[in-house]
């Protein structure tokens, strides 16, 4: 395939996906090795961060923030499609990771972190994959354009994952001033965790969350 014919199918996937094609997608779409490998080599591909089967389009602008935990989704979707994938989502962005995505709180990932409903083997040491076999709709929604945690889910996560209490305030907080979260949708989601962080009532452990403790 010439390299005008390659870019012309890549780029309509691609301009979906933040710049960014799977190795998978080329070949589903008629692009072999070969000419993905002479598109990196004229400059018009690069590898997507440590995601070696994902390229970018090098004339789309970058986001170093973000940009990393996209490829990693897109890796683990291989030949599928971003449309089909949101439509279906079978991995969805989790724990730290969710919260760094949403800008809720101050905990920096220390991996990517998603559920999926298949295990999978991304061979890559900054993935982490919680597997469930179902993950229910209304845990999980889309942000820029990406299948992630629901607020409540991110804050249960975080706190079956015993992060550090402030931490979790911060993310309970910035949710409630964003609009993101409901106070009654936080005590819901607290209350099994409360003798776990060494208090006596959901009521209480939850004034402490939203920050009304040392009012009292």
């Amino acid at each position: 395939m010439s390299r005008g014919s390659a870019l012309a199918v890549l780029s309509p996937v691609a301009s979906e996906q933040w710049g960014m094609v799977t190795a998978g997608q080329a070949r589903r779409l008629g692009v072999s090795r070969q000419d993905l490998n002479r598109l990196i080599d004229d400059g018009t591909l690069a590898v997507a961060d440590q995601a070696a089967r994902v390229y970018r389009l090098t004339g789309v602008p970058e986001n170093p923030d973000l940009d990393p935990l996209r490829a990693a989704w897109l890796q683990l979707g291989g030949a599928s499609f971003w449309h089909e994938r949101i439509a279906a989502p079978d991995v969805v962005i989790s724990h730290r990771s969710a919260a760094h995505l949403r800008g809720l709180g101050d905990l920096i990932p220390r991996e990517h972190e998603f559920y999926a409903t298949t295990r999978l083997r991304p061979r890559r040491k900054d993935i982490k994959l919680r597997v469930r076999s179902r993950i229910a709709p209304e845990s999980r929604e889309v942000w820029d354009g990406l299948p992630v945690s629901t607020v409540p889910a991110i804050i249960a996560d975080l706190l079956s994952d015993r992060e550090d209490e402030s931490a979790v305030a911060q993310v309970v907080r910035d949710g409630l001033e964003r609009g993101l979260l409901r106070r009654e949708a936080v005590q819901a989601v607290i209350e099994p965790h409360t003798a776990a962080y060494g208090h006596s009532d959901p009521i209480e452990f939850l004034r402490v969350l939203v920050g009304e403790a040392a009012q009292a």
